[in-house]
């Protein structure tokens, strides 16, 4: 059956606090345009379950809100499990994080773009994290000035390199999920890599570009990142989460080059990204060390595995160590 939708909102959600979902499914329904919507909420047996948020949510259409239940299996393939349930007739798909909330105009100024010919949307968005700035203005890795604005709009532009050259580039680049929306029925067989912990978004962005799709940005706000489960939230040098999370960087950064064919230059930037991980590594474990605490083998054998190299590099870096002090004191 074809459906009458037009959006399908990709919602993965693993929270242990109630009502993060709630916003996110408010801030859909909030759209301007929200009547072309159906949201997909995957709960990945989360401990605050997505049905009882939305149990609370009786001012919004039951019939614009699929929920989907599976085993735990992480956001990439929560997302997937959303795919593969997409209706008949989808012409486009939009992430949200169940801890993220739209602003009303975002899905309009999307489909403004994407109604040009584009195939791919992302947008500036901000973080509690930093309240001062939007994410644009903070990484600073996307300057309008350098591409080339649509028609008949103030500050939507065509991106004006490959999302592996930006991502690659950047190390990262600003593609924030929440913000992505894409035309789903050219590129409908496109999946996460499941096996990456974070990351997989990444690599989706990259896909997306190596399947041919065309990718535009806006300079507006579309998007409010929450403080729901992050890995990168708390997670600074010698914490519980800070060697886990280069660990899985490394490993997002180390396969790149197996899954595509890289210029020179993308080379280089990437082998730039792997060796700045591999020095926070060693840092890392040097304050594990100094301060008694735990270094866990696994993720120091799998740091190795990814990059043997790793080896050389680590009795060097407490040499930069003391030179950083040196210059710091004079």
């Amino acid at each position: 059956m074809t459906s009458i939708y037009s959006i399908a909102v990709v919602i993965p959600h693993f929270q242990r606090k109630a009502g993060l979902l709630c916003n996110a499914l408010r801030s859909v329904f909030a759209q301007t345009i929200a009547e072309k919507v159906i949201a997909i909420v995957v709960d990945d047996e989360s401990p605050s379950p997505a049905a009882d948020d939305i149990a609370l949510l009786t001012h919004l259409p039951d019939e614009q809100i699929k929920l989907v239940q599976r085993k735990n299996g992480g956001a990439g393939a929560a997302r997937n499990t959303a795919l593969e349930n997409i209706p008949a007739g989808i012409e486009f798909v939009a992430f949200l994080d169940s801890d993220d909330t739209w602003r009303p105009q975002h899905l309009e100024n999307a489909l403004k773009g994407l109604y040009a010919g584009y195939d791919a949307y992302f947008a500036d968005w901000w973080s509690f994290n930093f309240p001062e700035l939007t994410n644009f203005q903070r990484i600073r890795a996307l300057d309008p000035d350098k591409h080339v604005r649509l028609p008949n709009t103030t500050n939507i532009y065509e991106l004006g390199v490959t999302p592996i050259e930006h991502i690659l580039r950047d190390g990262g680049g600003v593609i924030q999920t929440s913000t992505v929306v894409y035309r789903y029925e050219p590129f409908k067989q496109l999946r996460f890599r499941e096996e990456f912990h974070n990351g997989q978004d990444f690599f989706f962005w990259m896909d997306l570009g190596e399947l041919g799709a065309r990718f535009i940005f806006c300079t507006e706000t579309d998007c409010e990142n929450g403080e729901g489960i992050n890995i990168y939230q708390g997670s600074g040098w010698g914490t519980e989460r800070s060697l886990q999370r280069i660990r899985n960087e490394l490993f997002v950064w180390t396969s790149v080059r197996r899954f595509y064919q890289l210029t020179p230059a993308q080379k280089a930037s990437n082998l730039k990204t792997i060796r700045n991980l591999q020095r926070s590594a060693v840092r890392d474990i040097i304050y594990r060390i100094r301060r008694g605490m735990p270094v866990a083998a696994k993720l120091v054998n799998d740091i190795i595995r990814f990059d043997p190299v790793f080896i050389l590099i680590a009795p060097l870096v407490p040499l930069e160590i003391i030179r950083d002090k040196l210059l710091h004191t004079q």
